[in-house]
């Protein structure tokens, strides 16, 4: 793994206030997706979950409510694999899974919404990542209704570069 601590600090809360509600895309956006996919490539949960600072799960559940959002946009199934990665990182170093949950609820979306995807869509079957833990499968087993963003304080709705999921709260 080519990365060092330097890198790892774009994870740090003081370096990313108000990164979740400003404009999508960043380019925080990129350089935390970047990250992401290699440490998954690279790396097993149990370093990452070590490497990353203490409350990074904030920023990760912020990235992956915006890469949501970004993954719709651009039907790239890339944003939202590295969204769930994001998502199952911060599940296992958050206290309460609840403020991590709705970004998973985004992040499931895109799958179930009926609208065509060309070319690199979502596709449902796909096997899950070696980082998918119990807290992130056990998600798919809740009622539709738990699972539907609303529930989680989300809209479907849009800002001057397209789609956005809005946060209600």
């Amino acid at each position: 793994m080519n990365r060092d601590a330097s890198s790892i600090a774009i994870l740090e809360p003081r370096n990313n206030v108000g990164y979740r509600r400003e404009d999508v895309p960043r380019a925080r956006d990129g350089q935390i997706r970047d990250l992401v996919l290699e440490l998954a490539d690279n790396a097993s949960f149990e370093q990452v979950s070590g490497l990353v600072p203490r409350d990074a799960d904030r920023v990760l559940t912020a990235f992956a409510e915006r890469a949501a959002s970004i993954a719709v946009r651009g039907k790239d199934e890339r944003e939202l694999r590295a969204g769930l990665l994001a998502a199952a990182v911060a599940l296992s170093l958050s206290d309460d899974e609840r403020y991590v949950l709705p970004a998973v609820a985004l992040l499931y979306r895109p799958a179930t919404i009926d609208r065509p995807r060309p070319g690199t869509g979502v596709r449902r079957r796909e096997r899950p990542h070696r980082w998918s833990g119990p807290r992130l499968v056990g998600f798919t087993r809740r009622t539709s209704e738990d699972q539907a963003i609303e529930a989680m304080g989300f809209h479907e709705g849009a800002d001057k570069n397209g789609f956005r999921f809005v946060c209600t709260w």
